[in-house]
């Protein structure tokens, strides 16, 4: 009997490319993988269906040859390894009791949908068509290594089981001139393994669930050697695409990946979408994509959470980074890597960080940060680390709430940082290190609640500071440290009075507004310049706004100029007073005696009335006292007519002679007067010198 004759009901809708349906009358039945049964009448062998595709029955004049199937149970391994197939092969609701291999195989359209099957072997083939596997189910996985597409490949809705190796998927180098669906559904018990894809469309993974190891039943079963080196060689992800070109989009909405999704130098020449994806990257990165290249957007909002760190070091995102909403975690370091990262903006509105810290460090943003919102908590650690940064845009930090260090250093930003509202939480420790830092525009923090130390150390602001309704609070140390601070303007109008140390040293300001009634306790303003100061305030209230445990002459200069250039020269004169004033106390005790004789008498060269004043009273008392008991003439008869006044006089200056001092021989107590005007007009005379001497100096 001829093979057309054995096989006749597969003969004739093969050569007119007809569905050999095998479920109508006594032949309908189920798939045992479906917990079905079959019957013998729907059995057709895999040898048949080789066969007829290597071209034993010849075309009809007019028909397509093609298999397809419906229904059918295909007993036997179907091997077309290293064949040339012309026809298509469809299979729907079909069962496949062996290994489908199309290794090394030139084929048409293979599409199997609805269908069961132990496994698919198309590594290195070539096919002209699409390869489909619509909601089927491949127990023992799907291997396209290297295989050749020129249309598209779906797996949507399939479920797929490992191959011994351990992965599901194994489609290293695919070359797919078209779509790869990855979709709705797909269900994979074991990695998916892209590295090196080529895409000339779209990659989609919408709601598919990818398990990075196979599921297996009994849980404390040893793994086999081959799921061993799987995971040794990185396959334990879920989804490994590492260099992968995606020249279309790579969708992947509400994807489940256990095991985390590499994206390693991988370029995408549309957007990346992972919209209510949930990433876990089982103690490891959620999502690993160092050296990623994306044209478009890259969007993780509307419900996205990943356990484990996204790791995107030196990625090249050339438009936007959004993160709105995202729920990120990752226990043993950082949860969001952005190091040496290029990207067109970043919004991170509104994330929530439960365990872990954002990291940019060497990164460039086009555009601007924007963390609005946002709640960090990484404990006592750094919850924000930005570092040698360059942002060409503002920081929007209002809202946030952040527990830990929120770090800013050596960066560049030509926008505003905006830190209204904010409150950050690290007691004892430093909240905000704004250090060394560039801003092209203002920094506002209106409103910002801090406990712990905020630090504007050695930073350029372009505008002004405004610290206008703040809370700072670090009790013990510290409160504001902006030492070497420069700006237009600084505004130190905290909402409350502030609890800690404020440190203005080397702060070079053109505008200082504060408020008297919360100056701080202690406040250190050792090189501390600024042109004008408000509010206006006299002398004597500024002095104590200067008071402190050290004494340093460089804020009195300051203060004094600062009276000097609006005019207030009687108001610099009592400031430098009191500069002198507070100096003595730092000296050694003869210095002390020798600053008391000249504050007594001319107010240090400040307030010379004093002397004139001591002057007038020692004249009186000398005067009276000379008057009622005059000294006796040393030459009676040739002595001038006494004067009490002049001789008091002639005793006091101790440059000159008025005649009456050498005429007369004063004895008893007024003796001792005499002497005691004598040195008192020394010391009026010596101070008087050494204040207008300190004067004109200046």
């Amino acid at each position: 009997m001829s093979f057309a004759a054995r096989n006749a009901r597969c003969w004739r809708p093969f050569v007119r490319g007809e569905w050999l349906d095998l479920r109508t009358g006594e032949a309908k039945g189920g798939d045992p993988a479906r917990g079905e049964s079959w019957s013998l009448a729907r059995t057709v062998r895999a040898e048949v269906v080789r066969a007829l595709l290597l071209g034993v029955a010849e075309a009809e004049p007019g028909w397509s040859p093609a298999i397809r199937l419906r229904g059918a149970r295909v007993v036997g391994r179907l091997d077309l390894m290293g064949a040339t197939v012309e026809y298509p092969l469809s299979c729907e609701g079909c069962s496949f009791d062996s290994e489908l291999r199309l290794v090394e195989a030139t084929t048409k359209t293979v599409r199997i949908v609805d269908s069961s099957l132990s496994g698919f072997n198309g590594a290195r083939m070539r096919l002209d068509g699409i390869l489909n596997f619509y909601r089927s189910i491949v127990s023992g996985g799907i291997r396209l290594d290297r295989a050749c597409v020129l249309g598209d490949v779906s797996l949507r809705a399939a479920v797929v089981g490992p191959h011994s190796s351990g992965v599901a998927v194994a489609a290293d180098g695919l070359n797919v001139d078209g779509s790869l669906e990855l979709d709705q559904g797909l269900r994979a018990d074991g990695p998916v393994v892209l590295r090196g894809l080529r895409v000339t469309g779209s990659v989609t993974l919408e709601d598919a669930v990818l398990h990075g190891a196979p599921t297996r039943p009994d849980s404390g079963a040893e793994a086999s050697p081959e799921v061993a080196y799987a995971a040794a060689v990185g396959d334990s992800y879920a989804l490994n695409a590492d260099n992968a070109v995606v020249e279309g989009r790579l969708i992947a909405d509400r994807l489940r990946a256990d095991g985390g999704v590499r994206l390693m130098n991988a370029h995408i020449g549309a957007s990346l979408r992972l919209n209510g994806a949930r990433l876990d990257g089982r103690a490891g990165a959620a999502l690993s994509g160092g050296g990623l290249a994306v044209n478009g957007g890259v969007w993780c909002m509307e419900g996205f959470a990943a356990s484990g760190e996204i790791r995107l070091v030196g990625a090249r995102l050339d438009a936007n980074l959004c993160l709105t909403g995202a729920d990120l975690r990752n226990e043993d370091g950082p949860c969001l890597t952005l190091d040496r990262a290029s990207i067109g903006s970043l919004d991170a509105s509104g994330v929530t960080v439960a365990a872990g810290r954002i990291s940019l460090v060497g990164t460039t943003v086009g555009g601007g940060l924007l963390l609005e919102g946002a709640h960090l908590d990484n404990g006592r650690d750094i919850c924000l680390q930005v570092d040698s940064s360059t942002f060409e845009g503002p920081l929007r930090l209002r809202y946030l709430r952040a527990r830990g260090e929120v770090r800013i250093r050596n960066s560049r930003t030509s926008g505003r940082v905006l830190l209204g509202d904010a409150v950050l939480d690290n007691p004892g420790a430093v909240a905000l290190r704004f250090t060394r830092n560039e801003v092209g525009s203002d920094v506002v923090c209106g409103g910002m609640t801090a406990h712990g130390e905020v630090r504007f150390v050695d930073t350029q602001i372009t505008l002004d500071l405004n610290l206008e309704g703040a809370v700072l609070a670090n009790p013990g140390s510290a409160a504001l440290d902006a030492r070497g601070l420069q700006a237009a303007e600084l505004a130190l109008l905290p909402g409350r009075d502030v609890d800690g140390a404020v440190i203005l040293e080397r702060v070079r300001v053109a505008l200082l507004r504060d408020d008297p009634a919360r100056w701080p306790r202690p406040l250190r303003v050792n090189g501390l310049t600024y042109t004008v100061l408000e509010p206006r305030c006299f002398a004597r209230e500024r002095v104590r706004w200067l008071s402190g445990k050290e004494f340093h002459p460089q804020p009195y200069e300051q203060l004094a100029a600062s009276y000097v250039s609006e005019g207030q020269h009687d108001e610099a004169r009592a400031v430098l007073y009191a500069k002198e004033r507070r100096q003595q106390h730092d000296r050694v005790l003869l210095g002390r005696v020798w600053g008391l004789l000249q504050d007594v008498t001319v107010g240090f060269g400040y307030k010379p009335w004093r002397a004139a004043t001591w002057l007038v009273v020692l004249l009186a008392i000398g005067g009276v006292i000379y008057s009622v008991s005059p000294p006796p003439p040393l030459k009676p008869g040739e002595s001038p007519h006494f004067n009490a006044v002049i001789y008091a006089l002639d005793l006091l200056l101790p440059i000159g002679d008025l005649g009456q001092q050498s005429a007369f021989n004063p004895g008893g107590a007024t003796q001792w007067l005499t002497y005691g005007l004598i040195a008192a007009g020394w010391v009026l005379a010596t101070t008087v010198v050494a204040g207008a001497a300190r004067v004109l100096g200046r």
